[in-house]
């Protein structure tokens, strides 16, 4: 924000040395004012950006979060449409910003939070948010565009691995470049996407007599040299990945860990099966960017809540159940900064929580949390969502047409910035990704010694 001064010529009179003092006066006051409200919008990430596309976004500083833009799409009508933060909030709604040919196209985030795989009707392509350049110093944004790939019919789920999309049509399971939807690798006779590893390997499902065997298989479809797999029974409920850690829940409440430790010549694997009354009952799976490799795991019918660490060859897991309010659980997001260690939750009851956890060397806990309203007068239901980016989050009650603005700063706090009627076609709103610029961070390489116990730190 710049502070304009007004520059003035006056021809004084006897008396005119108290006027004088007195028009000073009155617009360093006003100066004043406005460098308050400068303070006030960058601590919390207010943004100057004007209206279009190819936006040059001059004001945005360091400290300033940049915002990001919701793409969604709806039930009852094709196309994706979008609320975009990186522009004035009357214009912050456009409808169409990419045309489908289905109504209720999935859409799934890149680990990068630039770019959106969209199932739409079986086909499968890559959404561009035009976010790339918003962080540069001329910082920018361009028109959502859309980029087909070679899957143009018969998918029926994309997940997000890695720098990855993995594709899966009910047999064969395509890895896609998030960045251009080009073909990595190809995988047949597969239960589930495949997922990809660290090193160069990927994780495979397959079903042998009703149960899902989970193997670790080099780029060429080979075993390792000593097999790394595990079986899940049941079906595969959810999957979540961090760099060194990859769970599989299944469905039988069995949680497979799947630790990655890389060494200076080779990447070993290692899978753990935990069976344990900890994780039992859990549904869902959400990962955290820490670089202490942490998941949550939880539940919305039994408002259950657990971390999971990856931790050299093994995995620690915590209950943090407790900490939550009498809500019950809706959704689950985190921050992708690799600097929080911050989850945010969504409650039953139209509150928020944010637990802040602690999961250096060999701890892992809740160390503070917070809980405010966003709005106890109206109805909330698993329809509503949750998104976060690399600084705060977006919460979305669909039935009451609202959109709320929860600001971070530094990852250590959290608040309800402020909250808009958003457009009448959230009401009928069926997927949605809040694409973003995420913040990067130079990390000190550590020397770790061979068999030495380590967080994977980056």
């Amino acid at each position: 924000m710049m502070v304009q001064y007004t520059s003035v010529t006056m021809t004084l009179t006897d008396e005119g040395f108290m006027t004088m003092a007195s028009f000073f006066e009155s617009e360093l006051s006003k100066s004043l004012l406005i460098l308050a409200m400068a303070g006030t919008l960058a601590a919390c990430g207010g943004s100057g950006s004007s209206s279009g596309n190819d936006n040059d976004d001059d004001n945005l500083s360091e400290e300033e979060h940049a915002g990001g833009r919701l793409i969604y799409s709806v039930s009852d009508d094709s196309g994706l449409n979008m609320y975009d933060q990186t522009v004035e909030s009357d214009e912050a709604y456009s409808t169409d910003v990419v045309a489908t040919s289905a109504t209720g196209a999935t859409l799934v985030l890149a680990k990068s939070g630039l770019t959106a795989a969209m199932l739409d009707g079986g086909a499968v392509s890559i959404v561009d948010s035009g976010l790339e350049h918003l962080a540069e110093e001329d910082g920018h944004t361009h028109d959502v565009t859309l980029t087909d790939t070679t899957l143009t019919s018969g998918a029926t789920q994309v997940v997000a691995t890695h720098e990855y999309f993995s594709a899966y049509d009910g047999s064969t399971s395509t890895v896609l470049n998030a960045y251009d939807g080009a073909v990595v690798t190809t995988w047949n006779s597969v239960d589930y996407p495949t997922l990809a590893l660290s090193g160069g390997h990927y994780l495979t499902f397959t079903d042998i007599d009703g149960s899902i065997t989970v193997e670790v298989k080099e780029a060429d479809g080979e075993s390792l040299a000593t097999p790394v797999s595990a079986t899940c029974n049941g079906d595969i409920s959810a999957t979540a990945q961090t760099e060194y850690l990859t769970q599989i829940l299944c469905s039988d409440d069995s949680l497979l860990s799947v630790v990655t430790d890389e060494g200076e010549t080779n990447t070993s694997f290692t899978i753990v099966t935990d069976t344990s009354a900890t994780v039992a009952d859990l549904t869902n799976l959400t990962a955290t960017h820490s670089t202490y490799n942490v998941i949550a795991g939880w539940s919305t019918e039994t408002n259950k809540l657990v971390l999971s660490k990856a931790h050299s060859d093994h995995v620690d897991t915590v209950d943090i159940s407790s900490e939550l309010v009498a809500d019950g659980i809706i959704t689950v997001a985190a921050p992708t900064s690799d600097e929080s260690e911050a989850l945010g939750v969504l409650g039953t009851g139209g509150r928020f929580i944010a637990l802040f956890y602690h999961a250096e060397g060999e701890e892992l806990s809740v160390e503070d949390n917070s809980t405010f309203e966003l709005d106890t007068s109206i109805d909330w239901s698993a329809s509503d969502l949750l998104l976060a980016d690399s600084e705060a989050f977006i919460g979305i009650n669909s039935a009451n047409n609202t959109l709320f603005f929860i600001d971070g700063h530094d990852g250590e706090s959290y608040h309800l910035h402020s909250s808009a009627e958003g457009s009448s076609d959230l009401r009928v709103l069926a997927s949605a990704v809040l694409t973003h610029v995420q913040t990067e961070h130079e990390h000190e390489e550590e020397d770790h010694e061979e068999g030495e116990e380590h967080d994977h730190e980056e």
